[in-house]
């Protein structure tokens, strides 16, 4: 559902001007990260340190980075042997629940039964002792593939990925859950009749496989290769933190020092690279900016590129106001609006100056206390995924605005 939008903008160059303020956010990044010595957070490239294509490139470790052995990662349960609470709930989370690996000779408890008639073809998807399989037909003529996986949680909707002739398809049809059916995949044209093989969907290269299996499974590539066997459905704890073989063999010696070194830690970052380390997958405010597919409604799903937008943020960031600062990646997403009170009022709970900054009061909003981000943080809707999205750009909302982009 996600990688042909997310294609445009990891992987080309840029082609709009740069906001003004990245030029300050570079500079201070490089700044606040050179002293870092912990695996991985070196200083981010002087050019561009905020796209995730630079993140990557200069940083030993990253969430999308898959160049390190096979052989270096320990697995969740080596984690769970001293972090057992941690990698229990971490299972609750939507990101651990990201994909779903389908057995190939039996049905899938997943799989949702179905058809649809797209222009001149019709998809059927049916899940049995065979497998689970997604038909394609026109007149005559059909196709049938293999579902290896499913990408998405299911909340909003879930994306197929096909085993075709031997190479991965993203499905030209995904099943929405506020439809409680199919419809085209975001992202994707509808296809001519006569054309049947590309109505099954995008044929993914093998840098495009591993850029969309990076985001939904872990282990699915090391040293430099992308392989789907090894992947392990949804993001686990060695996919933030990096390999764990080190920094296990460190802890059983004793060597607490070293074991620090060893382990990639996301709380050392600064506020403009933690809000990156979750827009490797969610999308950079750059990552946006360079794409060309990531305008409208469709980037209030890109969070990081919408916080960074608010005012509240600044032009050089603030930690009360990263991703982690209101969502623990450990534990279950909160969706209670009241919840979130506390850490809007530990900033806004005195009346001050109007002006926004680190050391300044910001103001108290004149409306109410409580369940601010109804207001702040309204709901968008995004027509090609059937749903609606929490806005993370942070304001003043006007009565009949358009969509800020």
């Amino acid at each position: 559902m996600y990688i042909s939008a997310w294609k445009s903008a990891a992987g080309s160059s840029a082609s709009r001007a740069r906001p003004h303020y990245i030029v300050a956010v570079t500079a201070l990044a490089a700044c606040l990260l050179a002293g870092i010595a912990v695996l991985g957070q070196s200083p981010p490239s002087v050019d561009s340190p905020d796209t995730t294509r630079d993140r990557v490139n200069s940083q030993r470790w990253w969430p999308t980075k898959g160049t390190v052995p096979f052989a270096a990662f320990a697995g969740a349960s080596a984690c769970g042997e001293c972090h057992s609470k941690k990698t229990s709930s971490q299972l609750t989370t939507p990101m651990a629940q990201a994909a779903v690996r389908l057995e190939q000779r039996a049905p899938s408890p997943e799989i949702v039964p179905g058809s649809l008639q797209l222009g001149p073809y019709l998809y059927r998807i049916s899940s049995g002792q065979l497998g689970s399989r997604l038909a394609v037909s026109s007149g005559r003529q059909s196709i049938i593939a293999s579902i290896a996986w499913i990408f998405g949680e299911g909340v909003h909707g879930q994306t197929y990925i096909l085993d075709h002739d031997g190479a991965f398809y993203e499905s030209q049809v995904s099943n929405f859950a506020a439809l409680h059916g199919m419809d085209l995949t975001p992202g994707h044209t509808r296809v001519a009749a006569g054309n049947l093989k590309n109505a099954l969907g995008e044929q993914l290269s093998m840098s495009a496989a591993a850029r969309c299996f990076a985001c939904h499974t872990t282990y699915a590539t090391t040293d430099s290769k992308f392989d789907a066997s090894r992947a392990v459905p949804g993001i686990h704890c060695e996919q933030c933190h990096g390999p764990g073989v080190q920094h296990i063999d460190a802890i059983h010696a004793d060597q607490r020092e070293e074991a620090l070194k060893t382990i990639f830690n996301p709380a050392l970052l600064s506020p403009a690279g933690s809000v990156d380390f979750c827009g490797a997958c969610h999308r950079t405010t750059l990552d946006v900016v360079e794409s060309t597919e990531a305008y409208g409604p469709i980037n209030v799903r890109f969070q990081p590129y919408r916080l960074e937008k608010s005012r509240c943020w600044g032009t050089l960031g603030d930690a009360r106001l990263t991703c982690v600062a209101c969502h623990n990646p450990h534990e279950p997403l909160i969706h209670d609006a009241s919840s979130y009170d506390q850490h809007c009022l530990a900033c806004h709970a005195v009346r001050g100056s109007e002006s926004v900054g680190h050391d300044a009061t910001p103001a108290v909003c004149p409306v109410a206390t409580s369940n601010c981000t109804s207001c702040h943080m309204p709901k968008s809707d995004v027509r090609e995924m059937h749903a609606q999205f929490t806005d993370h750009f942070i304001r003043i909302v006007r009565a009949g605005e358009k969509y800020p982009n």
